[in-house]
């Protein structure tokens, strides 16, 4: 098993982009660990304040970035699943995963134990993703944005590199699963964990734009 998939399946995650989070041009940014992150996007048309921030690793190497983006600040995942309004997982690929990598990382997924998830509704879901990265040829690469968003009214809003990269996913169970990745309670990364629900900034920013 690569030091990648060993990783993403520590983390659980379903899943990245070494240079730009986001690109809202009215937002400040600050750099982690090289990467630009905004301190607010938009969202269905709705302002978003970043929450949290962090890079995950695999044996001290950097596997990618990921941000957090709500209209409020929660303290849990619980908290987080509750919130009225879109969200936002920023995720920037800093090495690459390749598709087997990728497949191997939700199928991990889909064996956890999260009460708050409908694993049999997640399995259409997944597939669609899994499908969309094989059609890669060489998978998820270094400097991809992957952006996964809530839309009330629309489901979860999938894009690669600014672009659709799977059909928009209907109803909660799949926007839940993806939160429950990061900030559940059975994650091997509780430092990330904790950087995304609110760490001081000092602990994530190394310097402001």
């Amino acid at each position: 098993m690569s030091s990648t998939r060993l990783q993403l399946t520590r983390v659980g995650s379903l899943l990245g982009l070494c240079g730009c989070l986001l690109t809202l041009p009215t937002a400040r940014s600050a750099t982690l660990e090289g990467v630009a992150v905004d301190d607010a996007v938009q969202v269905a048309g709705r302002r978003l304040q970043l929450h949290g921030a962090g890079v995950s690793r695999s044996w001290l190497l950097r596997v990618y970035a990921i941000a957090l983006y709500l209209p409020e600040r929660s303290a849990s995942l619980s908290e987080v699943r509750q919130t009225e309004g879109p969200r936002r997982i920023a995720i920037a690929l800093m090495r690459d995963v390749s598709a087997e990598d990728f497949r191997s990382a939700i199928t991990d997924q889909l064996r956890g134990d999260d009460p708050g998830v409908d694993r049999a509704a997640l399995q259409g879901p997944a597939h669609q993703l899994v499908q969309a990265v094989g059609r890669r040829p060489q998978g998820l690469r270094k400097g991809d944005l992957l952006t996964l968003d809530w839309v009330p009214g629309t489901g979860t809003v999938v894009e690669l590199n600014h672009q659709p990269f799977i059909e928009p996913v209907r109803g909660r169970a799949f926007y839940d699963a993806l939160l429950g990745v990061w900030l559940g309670e059975q994650v091997s990364d509780t430092t990330l964990r904790a950087q995304l629900l609110g760490a001081p900034a000092s602990q994530r920013v190394v310097s402001r734009n």
